[in-house]
C-alpha cells in the first residue's frame, strides 16, 4: 500500500511538472518586432526567447540556465537613465551561447546618427575605435565593415580572457537614429561556424522600421535645455515656497509693529479720557455669547485655509499638481529627479489639508485649556470686551487686523492665524447686521464682510 501511495505521489508530481518541461522553445524561424528598437527580425528555431514581457515564472528561465525563475534576470531588460536597454536575449537549448540584442547611446552615435550619412573617414574611425588589444587582460578585438540592405553594419570579433574564464564574442552593430544597435553573441567556448552563420542570418533579416532625420543644432540645444527643466522646476517651486513664507513673516512683523504703535496711542487716549471728570462711559450696543465647540473650531480652521488663505493654498496645490504631473510624464528626467518632483508635488498638494488638521488639533487644545469654552462679547462704538474664555479684557477695534464672515460666524482676526469666533445666532442684544456695520465703520480696509 505504501509503495502504491509513493507511486501515485510521484505520478502527481510528474504531471504538475509537465508545464515547466514543455517550455516554449521556438520550433521554427519566427519574425518578431522589437518596438523599443523600432526593428523587426527573424528569430531562428531552437532558441528560448526572453524580453521584458517574458513571464518571470516561465519554465524557460530554468531551462535556459537562469535558475528557478526570471525575477532577477528581468532587471537586465529595464532601460537605464540614458535609454540604453537590452531588448531581447536568445539562448539555445544546449546553452552553448547567449545572443543579446541591445540599444546604446553615446557621443559618437549621437554625432554620426545614421551610418548611411557618414563619410568613409568617419566609418573607418568607427572601425578603428572598435579594433584594439588589451595585453593586460589578454583581449583582442577587430572590427570590419559588413554590408546590409538598409544601412552599413560593422562586425567585431573579440577573444581573450583567462584559461578559467575565456571570452569568445562576435558582435554586429550599426548606428541608426542616433543609437547603436548591437547583435552580440558570446560564449565560453569558441563559436562554431553554425553559430556564426545563425548570427549572420539574424542580422541579415533585420529591418529598420523607421529612419529619422538628424536633429539640427538648435533642436539638440533645446533637448539639452529640456533635460534641465525638472531641476529648474524644483528650484523654482522651492524658491516660491520659501519666498511666500518669508513674505508672510515680514508682513506679520510689519503688522505687529503697526498694531503696537496704534495700541500705545489708543491707551494714551483712553488714559486722557479717564482723567476727564466729565467723561461718560460709552454704552454697550451689542452683546453676544458664542460656545466655541469642536465643530465651531473646525469650521473656523477650514475657513482660515480655504477662504481666507485661498490664493496662497491654491498656488501650493497648483504647484504640487504641476510638479507631480511632471514627475510622471517627464521621460527625459532621470529617476532621482522624477522621485524628487513626485515627492515635492505630493507634499505641496496635500500640505494645506495636513495643515488644516494640525491647526484644528492645536486650536481645540487652546480652547480646552481656557477658563471656559463660552465667549461673551460686549461691543461698543470704539471697542469691545471679551470675557468667559479669559479674564475680561477691553480691546479697541484697531486690534482686529481682519474681519471675515461665513454663513454662521464672524471671524475677528487679531493675528494672521488667530481669531475670535462670533456666532451670528448668539446675539442677546442687537444682531449680526448691526455688528457688520460697526466693523465696516472701524476696520475699513481690513473688513471682508458681505
Amino acid at each position: 500500500m505504501k509503495k502504491l501511495t509513493s507511486w501515485l505521489l510521484a505520478l502527481v508530481l510528474m504531471v504538475v511538472a509537465i508545464p515547466t518541461c514543455l517550455a516554449a522553445v521556438t520550433t521554427e524561424a519566427t519574425r518578431m518586432e522589437l518596438e523599443d528598437l523600432e526593428i523587426s527580425l527573424e528569430v531562428p528555431a531552437g532558441v528560448y526567447v526572453f524580453t521584458a514581457d517574458t513571464d518571470p515564472l516561465s519554465g524557460d528561465w530554468m531551462l535556459a540556465g537562469y535558475g528557478e525563475n526570471g525575477l532577477d534576470a528581468l532587471d537586465s531588460f529595464q532601460p537605464d537613465d540614458s535609454g540604453n536597454v537590452m531588448a531581447m536575449q536568445l539562448v539555445p537549448e544546449d546553452q552553448s551561447f547567449h545572443l543579446s540584442i541591445s540599444r546604446q547611446y553615446n557621443d559618437q552615435s549621437r554625432d554620426y546618427f545614421n551610418l548611411n550619412d557618414v563619410t568613409e573617414e568617419q566609418f573607418q574611425a568607427l572601425l578603428d575605435s572598435n579594433t584594439f588589444e588589451d595585453a593586460e587582460n589578454g583581449i583582442t578585438a577587430k572590427a570590419v565593415a559588413y554590408d546590409h540592405d538598409q544601412v552599413p553594419f560593422f562586425r567585431m570579433d573579440l577573444t581573450g580572457g583567462t584559461e578559467e574564464d575565456p571570452i569568445y564574442e562576435t558582435c554586429y552593430g550599426t548606428i541608426v537614429n542616433g543609437c547603436v544597435l548591437s547583435f552580440d553573441m558570446y560564449s565560453n567556448e569558441e563559436l562554431t561556424q553554425e553559430q556564426q552563420a545563425l548570427l549572420q542570418n539574424l542580422v541579415d533579416s533585420v529591418e529598420i522600421l523607421q529612419f529619422y532625420e538628424k536633429p539640427t543644432q538648435q533642436e539638440m540645444m533645446m533637448q539639452t535645455i529640456l533635460m534641465f527643466v525638472p531641476i529648474v522646476a524644483i528650484v523654482l517651486i522651492i524658491a516660491a515656497f520659501l519666498l511666500s513664507i518669508r513674505f508672510k513673516t515680514k508682513s506679520q512683523e510689519r503688522k505687529k509693529n503697526e498694531l503696537t504703535e496704534n495700541l500705545v496711542a489708543y491707551r494714551k487716549k483712553q488714559a486722557e479720557k479717564a482723567m476727564d471728570p466729565n467723561y461718560v462711559m460709552p454704552p454697550t450696543l451689542l452683546e453676544n455669547t458664542t460656545f466655541c465647540s469642536d465643530i465651531a473650531v473646525k469650521k473656523f480652521c477650514q475657513f482660515h485655509f480655504f477662504r481666507k488663505n485661498i490664493v496662497q493654498n491654491s498656488i501650493f496645490i497648483l504647484l504640487g499638481i504641476v510638479s507631480f504631473v511632471m514627475g510622471i510624464r517627464y521621460d527625459d528626467a532621470n529617476w532621482i529627479l522624477r522621485i524628487l518632483l513626485l515627492g515635492l508635488g505630493l507634499y505641496l498638494a496635500v500640505q494645506p489639508f495636513l495643515s488644516v488638521d494640525k491647526m484644528v488639533k492645536a486650536e481645540i487644545r487652546v480652547y480646552q485649556r481656557g477658563r471656559s469654552r463660552e465667549a461673551h462679547y460686549a461691543f461698543r462704538e470704539e471697542d469691545f470686551r471679551v470675557s468667559g474664555l479669559q479674564s475680561p479684557v477691553l480691546y479697541p477695534y484697531l486690534q482686529i487686523v481682519r474681519a471675515y464672515e461665513s454663513k454662521e460666524y464672524f471671524y475677528l482676526y487679531y493675528t494672521d492665524d488667530r481669531a475670535y469666533i462670533v456666532e451670528k445666532a448668539g446675539f442677546t442684544t442687537g444682531d449680526a447686521a448691526a455688528l457688520r456695520e460697526i466693523l465696516k465703520k472701524n476696520l475699513k480696509k481690513g473688513c471682508h464682510l458681505k
